[in-house]
């Protein structure tokens, strides 16, 4: 995985020795030896990752991180942190600080890499969330984030008979967030309250590696837990497979025998990251949603409408069956306005759109692209099943008076509809202004009518 790395570091060998390491692994390499240096670098070069000594000439390695976070807030690249020291008060300090990794030197190349590439990943796809809600927000299309300082979910699964009881009760003591013992089977069905945890904590020891593996890559594929974050408890005998879980895809790999603060810290840090992205997730469907949905009937608008059946049209077989393309229009609109109110005229057009939609196939398509104008797309549909169909909407429509708040009497409408079918070429445009036509057939032959195109497209 390519990247801009930032080496911090007073020391220029072990920067050098860093970046022969780095460059052979095909990532950018700039260097600072000061953390001032390293400041204006961050800002000029915009880093994908900051490799931080622990101690710099100016300050220490956590004072900087913690200035390069509160300086560059959620823009600030994640920054790995070495120590010298496996003092648990050290690397608690350096987490508290900021830095979103801390490796005691020295460290094998494998695991050093893995932990960039992992780093790297996460980073990604949180810069790639943000800038898609950040499009979706500048559209005014975005709701306020919710809060995340609820107590989590988390799914514990541990392969020792009776261990995950014990250690959940433990986990649970110290973090507040509600842990239940999971085994393998459980963790990887939809549960059947609809509610998964929020993030699994696994532990893997040698005799469990390869059912843990699996387990692993099923629950990354999982609909319900694929897009929550893994945090695996590596026991001593099983650390040489830290790099190939991190590969994996795994948020964070940690050594059993690690402080449970650390633990707990680091929980509460991969908890709060999923529960941003998936409420940036929600933001960004949410938008893509208003986008293309009419917000007073619930149906498809024409920003949608138009490409899904260019779509259609391009998909559609040479020798198929053909579909069919309508455009239905409420008959004398502007008269239940002016007699009835604006708000008559809205509850009107959500019924109408339900009745429609209500006859129509789960397949079909329909959509509102103007005042009192809706367009039905019917793919595999003959020209006989379109006009059954039309007229079976007519009636649909002509049949269920619409009550209204401003009128004893419900309001009486009826819809005229134009119908083309369409087959493999042609265009969107073409096949709407043809309905199009045909509609005006209708609205001149009386209204409450279907109107065939008298030249469909070939």
């Amino acid at each position: 995985m390519s990247g801009k790395v930032l080496i911090v570091d007073g020391l220029a060998t072990n920067r050098i020795v860093m970046k022969v390491k780095l460059s052979a692994a095909y990532y950018d390499v700039i260097q600072a030896g000061t953390a001032a240096e390293a400041m204006a670098l961050a800002v000029q070069e915009t880093p994908d990752l900051v490799i931080c000594a622990p101690v710099l000439a100016d300050m220490t390695g956590p004072e900087f991180v913690r200035r390069l976070k509160a300086r560059q807030g959620s823009d600030a690249p994640p920054v790995l942190l070495f120590l010298c020291d496996h003092a648990p008060g050290l690397r608690l300090d350096a987490l508290h600080a900021g830095a979103d990794e801390v490796l005691v030197k020295p460290v094998g190349d494998p695991a050093l890499l893995a932990r960039l590439r992992s780093l790297l990943r996460q980073h990604q796809v949180a810069r790639d969330l943000r800038m898609h809600a950040g499009a979706v927000s500048a559209l005014g299309l975005s709701e306020a984030a919710r809060g995340f300082d609820r107590p989590g979910r988390i799914g514990l699964i541990v392969p020792d008979r009776g261990g995950p009881v014990g250690l959940a009760q433990r986990l649970a003591q110290c973090s507040g967030h509600k842990v239940t013992p999971l085994d393998p089977e459980t963790a990887l069905a939809a549960p059947r309250s609809k509610v998964a945890p929020e993030l699994y904590v696994l532990r893997v020891c040698t005799r469990s590696r390869d059912a843990a593996t699996d387990l692993i890559a099923n629950l990354n594929a999982k609909p319900h837990s694929r897009s929550r974050p893994i945090l695996v408890l590596l026991a001593a005998d099983a650390q040489e497979q830290m790099a190939n879980l991190l590969d994996m895809g795994v948020a964070d790999v940690i050594a059993e025998s690690s402080d449970p603060n650390e633990l707990v810290l680091r929980i509460g840090r991969h908890l709060g990251f999923a529960r941003r992205a998936e409420a940036m997730r929600e933001q960004l469907q949410s938008g893509l949603r208003a986008a293309v949905v009419d917000p007073l009937t619930g149906l498809y608008n024409r920003r949608y409408a138009l490409p899904f059946l260019n779509r259609l049209i391009d998909s559609a077989p040479k020798e198929g069956r053909g579909f069919a393309v309508m455009v239905a229009d409420l008959d004398h609109f502007k008269l239940i306005n002016d007699r009835h109110g604006h708000a008559a005229g809205d509850t009107v057009l959500r019924n109408v759109a339900r009745l429609l939609k209500l006859n129509l196939r789960q397949e079909d398509m329909i959509a509102r692209i103007g005042g009192e104008e809706f367009m039905i797309v019917m793919p595999e549909t003959t020209r006989d099943e379109a006009r059954r169909v039309a007229r079976q909407l007519c009636a649909a429509v002509r049949d269920t008076p619409v009550p209204v708040a401003s009128s004893e009497a419900p309001v009486h409408v009826t819809v005229s509809i134009g119908v083309t079918i369409g087959h493999a070429g042609g265009n969107a445009t073409d096949l709407l202004d043809e309905a199009d036509r045909a509609l005006y057939g209708s609205k001149s032959g009386g209204r409450n009518t279907v109107t065939f195109c008298r030249h469909p497209a070939a």
